[in-house]
């Protein structure tokens, strides 16, 4: 049975944020560096998109480098679709867009993801309630003003 991905939980980024990645090369499993900076776009228990100016072939083995809640991790995972970014849309940071499924190979890597992207979605979620709220007091006091 597949999944469709809206069946998985996501958080859509408003506004991208940079991360590191490497391709891990089939003859060499351990690359040098991580040497492509990223935008992510989303991030899931699964999986991210992101884009990068780079062409990735499907089913690319790489891995990742990313700070979420000021706690910085490596997760590997493979490209599972590709596309070029719309130059006209407003939120496009690099020419290619990618989706990539994480290789969570153990419960303890799975409950990372799943504590940290629950924490990061929290905490977006508090910070929008303050921003909302700000605004109101802002708006309140000119219209006293």
């Amino acid at each position: 049975m597949s999944r469709n991905k809206r069946q998985v939980f996501r958080q859509q980024l408003d506004v991208p944020f940079a991360a590191r990645m490497r391709v891990i090369e089939k003859e060499s499993p351990v690359a040098p560096e991580f040497n492509h900076k990223i935008y992510i776009h989303d991030i899931g228990l699964e999986g991210i998109g992101f884009s990068v100016d780079l062409e990735v072939p499907m089913y690319t083995n790489m891995e990742f480098s990313i700070k979420l809640n000021d706690e910085p991790f490596r997760i590997t995972g493979e490209v599972v679709w590709g596309k070029p970014n719309d130059p006209n849309d407003p939120n496009t940071r690099a020419s290619q867009f990618f989706g990539v499924k994480f290789h969570l190979k153990t419960d303890q890597e799975s409950s990372l993801i799943f504590q940290e992207v629950n924490r990061f979605a929290i905490k977006r979620h508090r910070r929008k309630q303050e921003i909302r709220e700000m605004m109101k007091e802002r708006l309140n006091k000119q219209a006293k003003g």
